[in-house]
């Protein structure tokens, strides 16, 4: 009989069946806690006296930090607002920031940037949120979508706005 143990690892694989490969460990379970598991993710993972090991759950993640985006031809920060960029938590994306034009207002239809394929929504259908905008019309809320592509979109077919925003936009991958 061996004894039980713990330590942290790092995955190397999502089965999609609950389970994780970590640092040479295959088919490792997953405790509910522990949900969308990730390539990168360090996890403690704990083997029983049997010899059995359980991810008991993430301790950091992939990309602990804000990474700018890339804002389409004719788009910037408007000077106010945190710089458009993404948050990776496992396969969790947090979207913050503000896009407006260069010149004038946002065109209805308009591509503000597109996303990089690593985090584009899951699913093969277009994901869409109301936004807020500037406040020049009520509401102040827009249509802004993401398409399969990662292109993200405005959808305001009056009172154009000079500027939307992307915070609190939150989708797995």
């Amino acid at each position: 009989m061996r004894g039980a143990d713990w330590r942290l690892a790092t995955v190397t694989a999502e089965n999609g069946d609950g389970t994780v490969d970590a640092d040479g460990i295959p088919g490792i379970r997953c405790m509910e806690t522990y949900t969308q598991p990730a390539v990168g993710d360090i996890i403690r993972i704990d083997q029983s006296s049997s010899g059995n090991w359980v991810a008991i759950g993430r301790t950091t993640t992939v990309d602990p930090d804000w990474v700018n985006l890339t804002l389409a031809a004719g788009f910037q920060n408007p000077g106010h607002g945190y710089t458009a960029s993404y948050l990776r938590e496992g396969r969790r994306i947090w979207l913050r920031g503000r896009i407006g034009p260069t010149a004038g207002t946002i065109a209805d239809g308009a591509t503000l940037l597109t996303l990089p394929a690593a985090i584009r929504p899951a699913g093969a259908t277009a994901a869409a949120w109301a936004v807020t905008r500037d406040a020049a019309v009520a509401p102040a809320v827009l249509r802004l979508e993401i398409l399969t592509t990662g292109v993200i979109r405005t959808f305001q077919s009056t009172n154009l706005p000079t500027w939307v925003s992307l915070d609190g936009i939150s989708y797995t991958i």
